[in-house]
């Protein structure tokens, strides 16, 4: 049988703790939010904002996450957020933080497994599944480094990643195009 209840000896009296038993911790790790998240923050921020900055020509550190940008816009910026990525103009910071969150309650839950496997995360102290899944998992953090990076060098501007979309979109369609003729 599972205990529920335990008691911890403090000198002369007992700490009650219970733990709930519909709980399921995903991972070990904390998001914690941007300064915009509280009342007192300043207006510094730390994704540096300034003039936009065009990304260099072989800025494979984001293009190569195209698939991880519409599903991110698609599955949770869109539906559950109503947002797209220019609302994050002003503040790049909480762009970083709903895809960590993002992460977090939505793609762990679904790719990870609570038994011990040879497919373990450790910046995460996670088990995946299988390897497919650990590597899904993987990409998702670099996908998180890449928008961070990408951030940095733009000087903070979030509409880079809808102008990125929609120029891949208009790509494809040009060689669907070139395809049938």
């Amino acid at each position: 049988m599972r205990k529920l209840f335990s008691f911890i000896p403090i000198t002369h009296r007992y700490l009650f703790i219970s733990s709930p038993r519909s709980s399921r911790i995903i991972s070990q790790r904390v998001i914690i939010p941007p300064r915009t998240h509280f009342k007192q923050a300043s207006l510094n921020m730390s994704t540096p904002r300034h003039e936009y900055k065009q990304l260099p020509e072989d800025s494979n550190y984001i293009e190569n996450f195209y698939s991880e940008l519409e599903q991110f816009e698609k599955e949770y910026l869109q539906s559950v957020l109503k947002k797209s990525y220019n609302s994050f103009e002003n503040d790049p910071d909480e762009l970083v933080f709903q895809l960590e969150k993002y992460v977090e309650l939505h793609v762990l839950p679904k790719y990870s497994s609570q038994n011990p496997s040879n497919y373990f995360i450790p910046q995460l102290k996670v088990y995946c599944g299988g390897l497919s899944d650990k590597v899904i998992v993987e990409r998702y953090l670099e996908f998180i480094n890449a928008v961070r990076l990408t951030l940095r060098l733009n000087g903070g501007h979030s509409f880079i990643f809808d102008v990125l979309l929609k120029a891949k979109n208009v790509f494809d369609q040009l060689e669907k195009s070139k395809l049938k003729h």
